[in-house]
């Protein structure tokens, strides 16, 4: 698969209706599909959505009117949903003040970049696979952990994507392993919502893990995005194991996170897990990628291009009495 492969495709999908055309399915090409994770055996309207999918979350990574634009004649803004590709353009040109061969200059100035962000993802997904399970990947997370408190906070900002159509819940898991020497009975997994929905139902799985579905503020739409915000309390910081990690297990492009440790009292090391097999952190070996705290006791990580089923975070090990 080559970038000028992509922008020959787009421009054979952008004929007719776009995306919303009857034989879509018969004219996605094969850079395309790699780049959706289309499989030979989708049917039509999964097709449909994979693509719609993935073009409506690229092209909002372009300038606002390169991403306008490539929108507009993909068939993908709802304002300009007219049959034929010129009367989009020509849509497109009242909207810029311009005449519709500039408007189509910008067209395919963002499909060049657009075509270039699909590459990348075609590549990086023949890799690591993409998955999207209960209809919607998280785009980003920022996470900050409070461990200068009794009872650690772990706050939670993310942004999600729906990758289906009328999506009114999520279903969120947290695991806070306790220390082999602490008791299996004691304080709870606990969550509130600061915005962006609401806590309906929480699922104990045990002393360790609960889950807790989230009902949305209103179903969201294939390809929309929302924001929201959780905060997590558990037992108290004796309690914890040294390390915190995020272990995607669905899509996530961006991973950040701030922790604060307690400045009076900070562990001796500190270094980042970055990539490590689930678990294969816990012999508490120090890696070699050592972090420093600041004098105020914050360290700052971010992660991107994360592989589902990998651990990122950072470890530490105790304070020395």
């Amino acid at each position: 698969m080559q970038i000028a492969d992509v922008v020959t495709e787009l421009k054979e999908i952008r004929r007719g209706r776009g995306v919303r055309s009857d034989d879509l399915h018969n004219r996605v090409g094969r850079a395309l599909r790699m780049a959706c994770g289309i499989t030979g055996i989708d049917d039509p309207a999964l097709v449909r959505r994979k693509l719609v999918l993935q073009l409506t979350h690229l092209s909002a990574r372009l300038p606002s009117d390169l991403d306008l634009a490539a929108s507009v004649a993909l068939g993908l803004h709802k304002e300009a949903d007219g049959g034929f590709l010129d009367q989009r353009i020509d849509w497109l040109a009242t909207r810029f003040d311009r005449d519709p061969r500039t408007a189509r200059r910008r067209v395919d100035s963002a499909f060049q970049l657009l075509a270039e962000l699909l590459y990348d993802v075609g590549m990086r997904d023949r890799k690591s696979g993409s998955y999207s399970p209960d209809g919607w990947y998280v785009e980003s997370l920022r996470a900050a952990l409070r461990l200068d408190l009794d009872v650690p906070t772990l706050t939670e900002q993310r942004q999600i994507v729906a990758a289906v159509d009328e999506l009114d819940e999520l279903v969120l898991s947290l695991s806070a392993p306790r220390d082999q020497a602490m008791p299996e009975e004691g304080p709870e997994i606990r969550a509130e919502i600061a915005y962006g929905g609401e806590i309906v139902e929480e699922q104990r799985v045990s002393s360790g893990h609960t889950r807790f579905v989230v009902r949305l503020p209103s179903p969201l739409s294939l390809g929309q995005r929302h924001d929201y915000s959780i905060k997590f309390t558990s037992y108290p910081r004796s309690w914890m194991r040294p390390y915190y990690v995020f272990t995607p297990l669905r899509r996530c492009e961006g991973f950040s996170v701030r922790v604060r440790f307690d400045p009076a009292n900070p562990p001796s090391r500190v270094w980042r897990i970055n990539g490590l097999p689930s678990k294969a952190f816990e012999d508490f070996a120090p890696g070699e990628d050592r972090l420093h705290i600041d004098r105020v006791g914050d360290i700052a990580l971010e992660f991107h291009d994360l592989q589902q089923g990998l651990s990122y975070g950072l470890q530490w090990e105790p304070p020395i009495r």
